[in-house]
């Protein structure tokens, strides 16, 4: 009895969660400092390329997104700057394609969705060390990729989340690179 009873009541209880929708994973929200610090990389890049490729790990595939980006203004990390731009790698877990629902039922991932980057765009990307596996992510996810964009002759920056908890709304580039480097004692 007692077993229909917990069976019935996690019915319910999943039933309960289905109906309701489906949001982003959740992420502790960083300040500019906390961001900084656990950035191994902090880069002015340009997108130059974007690949869809995978990864076989523990008897399954893991979709992972590789972005090849240029290196415009290096802040934090190594980078040969010697013939002009650097350009790295990115490997991130993750899908350039949205899976369409099969009969009705859509899918949800259990990873985190990381910020998808277009090929021609500079961002300011805060990205982790690498894992032994080769895969980084941007720090906070949402948070640490800052679209850089031009209003009237100034270079704006925003990330996803509209600069919440780190300034009041989208802010010049040159702003933002003075706080990180005001962070970093430089």
């Amino acid at each position: 009895m007692k077993s229909k009873f917990s069976l019935a009541a996690l019915s319910l209880a999943l039933v309960g969660l289905a109906t309701l929708p489906v949001q982003g994973a959740m992420v502790a929200q960083m300040n500019l400092g906390e961001m900084t610090f656990n950035a191994g990389m902090i880069a002015r890049v340009e997108v130059l390329d974007v690949e869809q490729t995978s990864m076989n790990l523990g008897g399954g595939e893991l979709p992972v997104v590789e972005y090849t980006l240029a290196v415009v203004d290096p802040i934090k990390g190594t980078f040969d700057m010697s013939k002009g731009a650097a350009v790295v790698t990115v490997r991130m877990v993750g899908s350039l394609k949205e899976t369409p629902p099969a009969h009705g039922v859509q899918k949800v991932s259990v990873l985190p969705e990381m910020p998808q980057l277009q090929i021609g765009h500079d961002y300011l990307l805060f990205t982790t060390e690498p894992s032994p596996i080769g895969l980084s992510a941007p720090v906070g996810l949402a948070q640490g990729a800052f679209g850089i964009y031009t209003a009237g002759k100034v270079e704006m920056a925003t990330n996803e989340l509209g600069n919440a908890g780190l300034f009041e709304g989208p802010v010049t580039y040159d702003e933002l690179v003075s706080a990180v480097n005001a962070e970093l004692g430089q």
